[in-house]
């Protein structure tokens, strides 16, 4: 299974918790603002070390304390528990990982992967390029082991030649980073169009069974002109980057799309059918993973009956169910969402920040 226990304290309206999960569907029911939503953000941010809700750091820490603590537990692709600790100050961070302190954030990447699809956070349909970067660049840490390495390398290098371009240096010193630039940035590409080849067919096999009607593609573009190597790329616009203060191409402005049946999912598919294309995506990212020896994460749904019919409903817990993920599903009635068909379900009932498992 994915998270075995979550023990919470001081997180959103949760003032104390302790909980054990199903390897399966894990159900979980109350009213609006009772806390359902702080539960699943909290697991995100145990993966994350982020909330999905806002991008104030300190904000889910609950009101007149000074820190939040989540401590959970996972299960490693080789069979074993590890437990993954955060501490959110107002003013600090501390993450332990295995018992161990956690300095750069991405050397906890890949080691529990999480998806989450609420009603109220943004999508690789609306989030922008940014987080569809993000999105891509944490699918890659779970399912190629050197792509962290050479993305910090690329990044690394970015930073000092945005530097030089910000204090106006001479060109010499300029492009004296864009070698190494260069050769890291052909890797990230590599490996992401490689990514994007695996992972189209599994998108085509999910929206077959939640769009049967639609036909989905995946378009990526790779941060610079089509018709260019990136090295001439950069050439051409160094003149422009002297003045902007930024490199202006590379993998940092790579961006991706998906279309239903030729055209933008937004313009052509109705709100409904754009959460289900979306949480096809992300099956199709669960089953890649699933396909390489990654770790096993959770996919969490906020408000399932949110903008869905019971059918589409129906066909997300059917396919999740056949992917054998760990999944979490909030609901304001827990008679809703239909456990029938699953072997393991823990149900939990959440009434003013106070958890409780219902037996």
């Amino acid at each position: 299974m994915g998270l075995q226990s979550l023990e919470i304290q001081d997180f959103r309206n949760i003032t104390t918790a302790s909980l054990v999960f199903s390897p399966g569907l894990n159900l979980v029911s109350g009213e609006n603002a009772a806390g359902k939503t702080s539960l699943l953000e909290a697991i995100y941010c145990l993966g994350r070390v982020r909330s999905f809700r806002t991008p104030v750091a300190a904000q889910p820490i609950r009101d007149g304390q000074s820190a939040f603590r989540l401590v959970g537990r996972v299960l490693s692709h080789e069979g074993r528990q590890i437990p993954i600790g955060i501490e959110r100050q107002k003013a600090g961070l501390r993450v332990h990982f295995d018992r161990q302190p956690i300095r750069r954030l991405s050397d906890l990447a890949g080691s529990f992967p999480v998806q989450v699809l609420s009603g109220d956070t943004p999508t690789i349909l609306n989030g922008g390029p940014r987080y569809r970067r993000q999105t891509l660049d944490w699918a890659l840490f779970h399912v190629e082991h050197a792509y962290r390495e050479v993305w910090q390398r690329y990044t690394r290098v970015l930073r000092q030649r945005n530097a030089a371009l910000r204090t106006h240096a001479p060109v010499k010193q300029v492009i004296a980073w864009d070698a190494e630039l260069l050769d890291a940035a052909a890797y990230i590409h590599g490996f992401r169009q490689k990514y994007f080849e695996a992972l189209e067919p599994h998108l085509q096999a999910e929206v077959k069974l939640l769009l049967p009607e639609k036909e989905t593609t995946l378009r990526y573009q790779s941060g610079w002109p089509a018709n260019m190597t990136l090295s001439d790329a950069l050439s051409q616009s160094l003149e422009k980057d002297r003045v902007r203060g930024f490199t202006h191409y590379g993998p940092q402005r790579s961006d991706f799309s998906l279309l239903v049946n030729g055209k933008g999912v937004v313009s052509h598919c109705s709100r409904g059918q754009q959460k289900v294309a979306v949480v096809s995506f992300m099956l199709a990212q669960i089953q890649l993973q699933q396909d390489q020896p990654a770790p096993r994460g959770v996919f969490l749904l906020d408000d399932l009956t949110s903008e869905l019919d019971v059918p589409h409903q129906q066909r997300v817990l059917s396919a999740l169910r056949d992917l054998d993920t760990q999944v979490f599903v909030s609901a304001i009635e827990p008679e809703a969402v239909d456990t029938v068909a699953w072997q393991e379900v823990k149900k939990f009932h959440v009434e003013h920040g106070v958890i409780q498992e219902v037996v």
